[in-house]
């Protein structure tokens, strides 16, 4: 294999946008499986809403540390890629970034708070009332940021797809498969 799409630049390029990916789909898809099958498969296996909500309480805080982690990989990748976006798609990946991030900064402040509402050891609720109602602006915060991020991902892909570096892998790739051939 010639160093060609594959070596030096090209291969920096390539990692940065596997490491995006793999950063997103880690955050993203963990909130969405999280969301669709553990949640209602612990309501299943533990017989309660309540047992399942104190796993979901250990369980967010690994979530929103992701979500640090893969915010700093998108603000970095941000910068990397402004020369090759056009006007309107740099304000609008600025503008989810953002988003994502406010909402970020707002479930780290709200989840303490949701904390306090709880006995822990005893696995009950000190204040039922107004966690539920905090608890419904959590979660609506957090499926905000999970849309977001998605729209931010496409952003993304259309920013890849218009760059240089796109065509140059494209090619190289399209002359390495003939020579297998």
């Amino acid at each position: 294999m010639n160093r060609g799409a594959f070596g030096g630049r090209d291969f920096i390029e390539l990692a940065r946008r596997f490491l995006v990916i793999a950063a997103v789909a880690f955050w993203l898809g963990g909130f969405t499986f999280y969301a669709s099958v553990v949640i209602h498969t612990g309501h299943r296996v533990f017989g309660s809403r309540l047992e399942t909500g104190f796993l979901t309480q250990q369980v967010t805080h690994w979530l929103n540390f992701s979500g640090v982690i893969t915010l700093t990989i998108l603000l970095a990748n941000g910068f990397v890629d402004w020369r090759h976006a056009s006007r309107w798609i740099k304000s609008c990946l600025w503008l989810t970034w953002a988003i994502m991030a406010a909402a970020l900064a707002a479930l780290y402040i709200m989840h303490p708070m949701l904390d306090r509402m709880l006995d822990i050891e005893a696995h009950r609720f000190l204040d039922r009332s107004r966690f539920h109602g905090l608890h419904a602006a959590y979660l609506n915060l957090s499926t905000t940021q999970w849309a977001v991020g998605l729209l931010h991902l496409w952003l993304t892909l259309l920013v890849w797809r218009a760059s240089p570096a796109s065509a140059a892998v494209l090619r190289e790739c399209t002359e390495q498969s003939r020579n297998l051939d």
